[in-house]
């Protein structure tokens, strides 16, 4: 048997990396001659090594906040751009023609507010009003009327237009009577003027104040559906454009006719609903109509129409809305009804006592109303002598209005020094003298009649003092004067009348007043109310100004719907932003260091992660991704949206025992390297892995540190414990 033995022999060995060539003999061979293999060997090192995880990320301005379109409307103006800082009481944007300026608060508006309004959002406006400076002293929740004057104080600042178009309008005060209390002088009414002090902005007066209007003025023109219409029975008016205003047009109407427009038949004689002195034709759109239904009512009518017409429109100047259509006006008729229905009428007295020179007040009323005026008849009995005791009733005076159910007429009881008693006259109902029983207009109901007693008693006489123009928002006093101090707390009653409306154009007044004993006259403020301000929730946006704008996503002329995004807010420094996979996910935590590489490792920085997300962003394909924030130790230089590199070190240890990579030996069972010994043997060692930084491997076990490992070789010189085989 031939034994066949390798023998093999190191030529050359380099300490830290060299080619080791091993003779190789084969036993039994006629040559006797060796083959040498070359190997390259490795001596084993103590390194630090690093485990680095690197992942993608990029450059961005993070996001602050999100500003939505809290109402409906028509952008008119741009004033910002993407990347411009906005101050607090700047103005960004302007929302059908109204500014929404950058101001200071905790949450967006939400809502319109006026007067009477309660709410959390009324202390946010009223404390921002304070801090601008209007004069407001205190915030609550309550929106007042010194609210509303502080808004408009705020508004004129920032130039906002008229809320609401407004003419002169008038309050006029009379006396009440009061017969015990005392009598009314001939100065016993004053009236006052309310003068509009809002005033129209100027197109283009200011940054985001541009309003606009369509650039080719349409032809108005109006329409009716029908000729004649019945109680009971609608109406359609129609508006039309000979073209379509890319912005709502407003357009104003004038309503007439001998019909009447309110809220109903029963509670103000109303023919039919209000209609508005102006209608909107919609922006894109040609038409806008009117519908009106007839009331019905029992009431004795003569034919009554209803006519519309178009009333021109200007902007300034000669700068003209629109132009009248061939059509400017349309009208329908209501016809006679009502002839079948009677009227009965009573008579009752505002008092059944009237001292001497003073007036009681009598009341006729009719069951039936007519846009006829109707004409009555009176008589008076009794002791007290008309013409002498009170001023006799003029027949002639004596009529209900059209379209009325009530009349009054006052009988004055004329003042004298005789001293009397007390004298009663009664004034009866009767029938008109000019029609024959049986085709009487009217007939006479219960009361048919009332008793008066004149008391001769004397008493102070009161006028009134007052008068003249009060501006908008402003208050004005009146007072009420006595000829003589009253010698008890009197109550003094007094009216308010004219085209000013309570609550509305002025503050409720009681309509009565106390003159105190001992005084000759008493004081009443009239409160008038700057009912043009208003507030809409787009007019302040709320943030934490000053901010920077990211992104804007609205632009002039466009239509919003409420809670479209307009812009965003974002940090006016960069952040690094990295995104990994789920699997990197597990591996990164907060704290961990990193680099960051800038221009494809041109600039590297020093970092650390700061935030990670919990939960994963999906996207329309289903891959899951999360973010993270990186914080670096200087201020970048970048563009939004930059990508770079992140390497994060996941573990670090030093002074470890080490191979090359290529030098071990991987199996599912276990890990091996091949060790060089002196004699030039090649023997494979088990050993435990740790850490893998790139091309080296931490040693746990196996190795002691003064091996020489082989990282290449010939495949056929790498065999367990060669020998030689017997063939």
């Amino acid at each position: 048997m031939n034994t066949r033995k390798i023998i093999t022999s190191i030529a050359i060995v380099a300490v830290v990396v060299g080619a080791v060539f091993v003779g190789k003999s084969l036993g039994g061979s006629s040559t006797g001659k060796s083959t040498g293999l070359l190997i390259v060997p490795r001596q084993v090192e103590r390194r630090s090594l690093e485990d680095v995880l690197t992942v993608s990320g990029e450059i961005r301005r993070d996001e602050t906040k999100k500003i939505n379109s809290p109402v409906d409307g028509q952008v008119s103006d741009v004033a910002v751009s993407d990347g411009d800082t906005v101050n607090a009481g700047d103005t960004i944007f302007s929302l059908d023609g109204r500014d929404s300026v950058a101001v200071k608060g905790k949450f967006a508006f939400y809502r319109p507010l006026d007067v009477g309004a309660v709410g959390p959002d009324v202390k946010q406006l009223e404390d921002i009003l304070i801090s601008s400076g209007t004069g407001l002293k205190k915030s609550d929740e309550l929106y007042t009327e010194e609210t509303r004057t502080a808004l408009g104080k705020w508004q004129v600042q920032h130039a906002y237009p008229a809320a609401v178009a407004s003419a002169e309008k008038t309050i006029t005060v009379s006396l009440g009577q009061n017969q015990a209390g005392y009598s009314i002088g001939k100065y016993n009414s004053v009236a006052y003027v309310i003068s509009p002090t809002a005033k129209t902005t100027a197109a283009g007066s200011g940054p985001g104040s541009a309003r606009r209007f369509p650039r080719v003025a349409p032809t108005i023109s109006i329409a009716v559906d029908r000729s004649s219409v019945l109680e009971g029975g609608t109406v359609v008016f129609t508006v039309t454009a000979s073209a379509a205003p890319v912005a709502d047009l407003t357009v104003n109407l004038n309503v007439a006719g001998s019909s009447t427009g309110g809220v109903s038949a029963v509670k103000n004689n109303a023919d039919y609903a209000t209609i508005n002195n102006t209608v909107v034709i919609a922006a894109g759109t040609t038409t806008a109509t009117i519908t009106r239904q007839i009331f019905t009512d029992a009431v004795i009518e003569d034919e009554e129409d209803l006519q519309i017409s178009i009333q021109q429109q200007s902007f300034g100047g000669s700068n003209e809305a629109y132009s009248l259509g061939s059509t400017s006006a349309a009208r329908v008729v209501i016809p006679a009804n009502g002839s079948d229905l009677i009227r009965t009428l009573t008579i009752e007295a505002s008092t059944d006592k009237v001292a001497e020179g003073r007036s009681v007040t009598m009341t006729v009323k009719t069951t039936v109303k007519s846009n006829q005026a109707l004409d009555f008849y009176v008589t008076t009995t009794g002791v007290a002598t008309s013409g002498t005791d009170y001023v006799k009733i003029n027949q002639d005076d004596l009529q209900i209005g059209a379209n009325n159910t009530t009349v009054t007429f006052t009988i004055d009881a004329r003042a004298d020094d005789v001293v009397e008693t007390d004298e009663a006259f009664t004034v009866s109902l009767v029938a008109d003298p000019n029609y024959a029983a049986g085709s009487q207009p009217y007939v006479v109901g219960t009361p048919a009649s009332a008793t008066i007693t004149i008391d001769s008693g004397d008493l102070p006489e009161l006028s009134l003092v007052g008068g003249g123009i009060i501006k908008k928002g402003s208050s004005a006093t009146f007072s009420i004067t006595a000829d003589e101090a009253v010698s008890a707390d009197t109550s003094v009653t007094y009216q308010l009348s004219g085209s000013a409306r309570a609550g509305d154009d002025y503050g409720v007044l009681s309509g009565v007043t106390v003159l105190k004993k001992g005084k000759k006259s008493v004081k009443v403020t009239v409160d008038t109310l700057n009912n043009g301000i208003i507030f809409k929730p787009s007019d302040m946006l709320v943030a934490n100004w000053p901010s920077r704008i990211g992104t804007l996503n609205v632009k002039a002329g466009e239509f919003v719907l409420l809670g479209k995004t307009l812009f965003n807010l974002t940090e006016p420094v960069f952040t690094v932003v990295m995104s990994v996979s789920p699997t990197d996910r597990a591996k990164l935590s907060p704290g961990m260091i990193v680099k960051v590489n800038f221009n494809a490792g041109e600039s590297i920085l020093d970092g650390k992660i700061s935030e990670l997300d919990d939960s994963p962003t999906v996207d329309a394909q289903g891959n899951s991704t999360y973010e993270g924030k990186v914080l670096v130790a200087s201020d970048l230089e970048s563009v939004d949206g930059a990508k770079v590199s992140i390497d994060v070190t996941l573990e670090k240890k030093d002074n470890v025992l080490a191979v090359p990579v290529a030098a071990v030996l991987r199996a599912s069972d276990t890990d091996e390297v091949r060790v060089v010994n002196d004699k030039g043997t090649i023997t494979r060692v088990k050993v435990k892995i740790g850490l893998i930084d790139g091309e080296w491997a931490e040693i746990v076990e196996g190795l002691t540190g003064d091996e020489l490992v082989v990282i290449d070789v010939d495949p056929a010189a790498d065999k367990p414990n060669a020998v030689t085989q017997n063939t």
